[in-house]
This record gives C-alpha cells, structure tokens and sequence, in this order.
C-alpha cells in the first residue's frame, strides 16, 4: 500500500462528507496504491452507509479531540505515506497522486502542495503564499528551519492537509507527542502546528509541488471558530504550550538560534492575534490571561504585516469543478494519444496538462476542434468587483466602521 489517506469526522454534515469522499474517489490515485481510512471521533451523526458506497476502513472511538485521532489513525495506517485529510474539504481531480510521484522520484519525506480556500462566494488562492509563488527544496537540518522560517505567518506550514508525509516520520513525530502530552496534557487546538514541527525536526527532505488545490472550507461549524471566552482561554492555553513545547525540542540542529527567534516572532504574532481577537468579541475578561501566557511587556493589535500572507489573493474559476471534469475525462482517455481544446492561457489548465504528459506518460495535443473540450475560466463581473482590492480599499476609507457596506466588503470572501 503506497498512501493511506486519513479522514478524522466528528459530526461533519454528510453533504460536506459526501464531497470530501467523492473528490478522493474520483482522483488519479490508482485504486489499488491507496486506502481511505477514516476514525469516527465519536459522532452522533451516522455515516454507516459511506462505509461500502466508497470502501472506507472506518473505525470509530469515543470522543478524544482531533490528535487523539490522528494518532490512532497514524497507527492504524498501512500506506508507506500518510496524507491527511478533512472532513468537510475537497480538492482538485489530480492532487495527491503528483505528490505520491514526486515524493517517490525526489526521496523527499514531505511534500507539500497549492492550497485555497473555500468559502460560500469564492475559492481563492492567496498569492503571497511562498508555497504557491516559490519552488521549495530543503534537505537535512534545512528543513526544520524551513518549517520555523515564516513564524505561524503561512497556514502552508502548519497545516496538515496540503501535504503527504512519509509515515516512519510520522510516526517519530508520534512518539516525541505522545512523550510531550504525558507533560502538557491534550492538545486541541494546535495539533497541526505540532505534528508538522516533528515531522519537518524527523525529515531528511522536503518539497514542493504545483499540481492543483486542496480546498479548505471557510463555514460557521468550523472547530477553530471562537465563540466563547472559554474557547480562547483554551486556545491561548494550546498555542502557548505548543510553542514552549517546540523551544524546547529543537535538538542539536545547526539553526538552533535561527529556529529560536523564528518563535519568538511566531510567539509575538500569536500574542497580537489573540488580543486582536480578545477586543474585537469584548471578551475583555481573557486579556491579562493573554498578557500572562505569551509573556509580552504591553499587548498590541495585529498589524498589517502579520496577514500579509492572506493580503493579496486570486480568485479561482467558479465553474472550477466543471473543468476538473473535463480534465479528469482527459486523464483517463489519453492512454492513447488524445486531441483536446482548451484555453492554453488557463494557468491552473495548462500545469495540470504539463504534468499528465512529463510525469504520468499521457500524450495529449492542443487542437481547435477537439472530442475533449476544456471549458474556459468563467469568474462573473460581481465576485470581480467584490474581490476587487481597490474597491475594498476604498470601501474601508470611505464608510465609517461599524457601517453595513464596510462589514459586507469585509465579509466579500
């Protein structure tokens, strides 16, 4: 078994779970190279049904938290690369199967892969994302460095879901979290954040890759979502620990001062971000316990710099699901030489048409009048002007805070 894909559900809507399934089902990955693993964390919604429709493993435990699960799931695990997967997200036709090819033609232990979010009026990419803008290769204690080197300002790195991770590295990491919970206690809010620390500290190599996107939902269910004084407390308590935690297991790597301050900036973003947080919802209780826990002298708000990453995006295709049929079609049609029509200026068209011939041994050729036709990009004139940066600018010049047409431009993704 070469990948294990592992799906973590607790009481996902099985619309959200339905598409989450399907987009792996219908993907590139050779059906007999992968396995669909998901741990039921305890659900009260039943999803008995999926089990044969889609040939999972599925397990289900009581409710432990969304590491606890990883952790069993990592276990659990056949494949020689895990893949991490949410329950509530989708992604392109051809995402993890360029991943699984690269890591075995690279020796790389990690992959990663383009990314977008999801919400309910676009999917856009976030263009200042060094993962997505830059070709990425590190080897030996370069890549934990790497991982340190954007302190908490790129989802890219601490993410589990935009990358496949060679499992023996996996499980190391496994082992240095579960010495470290023995200490800190659960962690539940910034589990990736750990994870990924000890499997870049545990990688040899790390790579990147530009094949298409794992689509992150944006919706109100979210778990990361606060809602709650509680919540943050719980939040600030997590990152606080995590960060402590990762200080102190830098090991011998020759960027060890590097590393150190790269977390102490990753320290101070978390401290304005959660005082940020704190005054916006008037949860005016949880600040001195932010002040406490982050241990800076005088909190202060965000600034523009610390979501520079997320600043400028591109928004994606709306009938994007529509060309990824096409291109599927595509896929599976070209073991023999096969004409196809599409726009050679469609960017995410032309990589994924460069990739099925350089390095999945698909003979495909551009023809005006062809039996496979690639529809063009369509992004209407609304989600253009809403998603226009100059019209938000001024939006937030011109109308006064509080005001509705301020909060609608805020809310244009």
């Amino acid at each position: 078994m070469k990948l294990s894909v592992i799906v973590c559900i607790y009481n996902t809507s099985r619309p959200y779970f339905r598409e989450c399934l399907e987009a792996i089902r219908s993907s590139t990955l050779p059906f007999s190279d992968y396995e669909i693993l998901v741990v039921d964390d305890g659900s009260e919604v039943d999803y008995s049904d999926f089990v044969d429709k889609y040939q999972l493993r599925y397990v289900k435990t009581e409710n432990r938290g969304i590491l606890a699960s990883r952790m069993y799931a990592l276990r659990l695990a056949e494949g020689d690369y895990v893949t991490f997967y949410d329950s509530d997200d989708t992604s392109s036709f051809n995402y993890h199967a360029p991943m699984l090819l690269a890591a075995e033609r690279e020796g790389a232990d990690i992959v990663i892969n383009d990314w977008a979010f999801q919400s309910e009026r676009a999917k856009y990419i976030c263009v200042r994302d060094t993962t997505i803008k830059n070709n990425i290769c590190a080897e030996g204690d370069d890549v934990l460095e790497l991982f340190a080197s954007q302190c908490g300002r790129e989802h890219s790195y601490f993410v589990l879901w935009n990358k496949i991770f060679k499992r023996e590295v996996l499980l190391k990491a496994h082992k240095e979290i579960e010495r470290l919970e023995l200490s800190m206690g659960p962690v539940f809010y910034s589990e990736d954040v750990l994870f990924n620390f000890f499997a870049f500290k545990h990688a040899k190599k790390a790579i990147n890759i530009h094949t298409g996107y794992y689509f992150y939902r944006i919706h109100p269910r979210q778990s990361v979502n606060v809602s709650s004084e509680e919540k943050l407390i719980t939040q600030v308590t997590s990152m606080t620990d995590t960060l402590c935690a990762m200080r102190e297991n830098i090991g011998d790597n020759a960027h060890k001062e590097k590393i150190t301050l790269y977390l102490d900036r990753w320290n101070e973003l978390m401290a304005r971000s959660h005082y940020s947080h704190a005054k916006s919802k008037k949860y005016l209780g949880v600040i001195p316990y932010i002040k406490e826990r982050y241990g800076v002298d005088k909190l202060r708000m965000s600034t523009f710099k610390d979501g520079s990453a997320y600043t400028k995006n591109r928004i994606l295709a709306e009938n994007l699901a529509d060309i990824d049929k096409a291109l599927r079609q595509l896929y599976r049609e070209s073991d023999k030489p096969t004409d196809a029509s599409y726009d050679k200026a469609d960017e995410y068209v032309a990589r994924s048409i460069e990739h099925m011939c350089a390095y999945q041994g698909k003979i495909i050729a551009w023809a005006k009048e062809a039996k496979i036709a690639i529809p063009r990009a369509q992004i209407s004139f609304k989600t253009r002007f809403l998603h226009n940066h100059v019209v938000y600018g001024m939006g937030m010049i011109l109308f006064k805070k509080g005001s509705k047409i301020r909060a609608f431009l805020k809310k244009r993704f």
